[in-house]
């Protein structure tokens, strides 16, 4: 079993590693805003996945830890990694000095699915010439599935874990699989901007697919330091009308679907049964569209969650990586191979075809798919709810020390 170490605690339980205020209480705008302001330390979720499927966890505080009685971790839950912060630095002088001197380990539990290269790897690098640690003493969580086999890097599907954790407690998911006749052909919904979204979302604009579905896109901004095809110069020969379509589109952002405020958009506890027992397909614009990386996120699940087909724009072996995760997929009734396509450009189009063609079906050819995909649908919601007993232990099990 892992003893998880903790530097301070309050009547509440224990706090987040690297966050001084020993005042706070969890589920308050302060404890909400660790996620966003420096070092971007927060609540350690993962003991909650723990909790919720009865897998017993030990924690204690630094000073209380008996060295050598368990593999034992420093758990740093990041929402944001910042290159430029010394993490270690920021450690309590009393457990940096017992983790420098080999007692416990550091594991940071990093739910993105970032390429690590360069800010990431160089900051681990530097971390550990400064402080004159090994790399073997530190351990990161990750959500990119391309780095399942990189030590010290540990694949973890984070996001399937949250977004269950947070529908099993509200249970106001779809429950029941709408075959009748439905209102649009699809849902799609875009907060963050990003030059992926917009580029896709623009040539649906021009194809004039739009008012066929459930569309948003806010044209929200944030800062992320993984940058990839996120770069418009990387898409500047997809196709010769490309800037001419993307300022037509952005003059008429934002596009909305419902009356939700911004906060309420990124609060995943909210299920709106429209965009998914009213709308045929579900069309996922992910996180990220890059080759370096393969993260998928509840955009994802939220469809997989309510019963409802989806295609994912996003990284070549997204797809994938759901079915090694125990899903299935829709290749009975469309082309998945668009998941296989290495060229962003050519898997971009490939994409912005499917979802054409899907918006130009008769209401009764697309029940007719809904009816053959109806099992699939069905074992892909009760996969996901099902207990994450094999996932949690695969975890541990790869933290324990050899």
């Amino acid at each position: 079993m892992i003893q998880w170490l903790f530097d301070r605690s309050n009547s509440h339980g224990f706090l987040p590693n690297l966050i001084k205020d020993d005042t706070l209480v969890p589920n308050t705008t302060q404890w909400w805003d660790l996620c966003v302001n420096p070092p971007f330390s927060f609540e350690f979720r993962f003991l909650k996945y723990c909790k919720l499927d009865k897998v017993a966890q030990n924690c204690t505080l630094v000073k209380d830890y008996i060295t050598g009685t368990a593999s034992a971790y420093y758990p740093i839950e990041l929402n944001f990694w910042d290159p430029e912060i010394d993490y270690i630095a920021l450690m309590d002088d009393y457990s940096r000095n017992r983790f420098i001197g080999g007692d416990f380990r550091v594991l940071f539990y990093y739910s993105e699915g970032d390429n690590p290269d360069p800010e990431i790897n160089n900051s681990i690098e530097r971390m550990c010439s400064t402080w004159n640690v090994s790399i073997d003493s530190i351990r990161i969580v990750t959500s990119n599935y391309l780095l399942k086999d990189t030590h010290p890097f540990i694949f973890f599907c984070n996001n399937e874990l949250y977004y269950r954790y947070l529908q099993v407690i509200e249970n106001k998911f779809v429950k029941e699989h709408n075959l009748e006749r439905r209102g649009k052909k699809f849902t799609c919904l875009n907060r963050a901007d990003k030059a992926h979204r917009k580029i896709y979302a623009s040539y649906m604009y021009t194809m004039d697919i739009l008012k066929h579905g459930y569309f948003s896109y806010t044209g929200y901004k944030y800062h992320t330091s993984h940058k990839g095809l996120d770069d418009i110069s990387q898409w500047v020969d997809f196709d010769d009308s490309l800037q001419q379509d993307l300022l037509g589109f952005e003059l008429s952002v934002p596009f909305y679907c419902d009356d939700l405020s911004d906060s309420e958009h990124n609060n995943h506890k909210l299920v709106n049964h429209d965009f998914f027992r009213d709308a045929y397909f579900n069309f996922v614009v992910e996180t990220h569209f890059d080759n370096n990386t393969c993260f998928i996120t509840e955009k994802t699940f939220k469809p997989i969650l309510n019963l409802q087909p989806f295609i994912i724009i996003g990284n070549p072996g997204s797809l994938q990586l759901l079915r090694d995760l125990g899903y299935k997929t829709f290749h009975d009734v469309i082309r998945e191979t668009y998941d296989d396509e290495q060229d962003h450009k050519q898997r971009m189009t490939s994409l912005l075809k499917i979802s054409y063609d899907l918006t130009q079906l008769t209401d009764k050819h697309h029940i007719r798919i809904q009816h053959i995909i109806s099992d699939v649908l069905k074992h892909n919601q009760q996969h996901f709810l099902s207990p994450k007993v094999n996932r949690i232990n695969e975890l541990l099990n790869k933290l324990k020390y050899q």
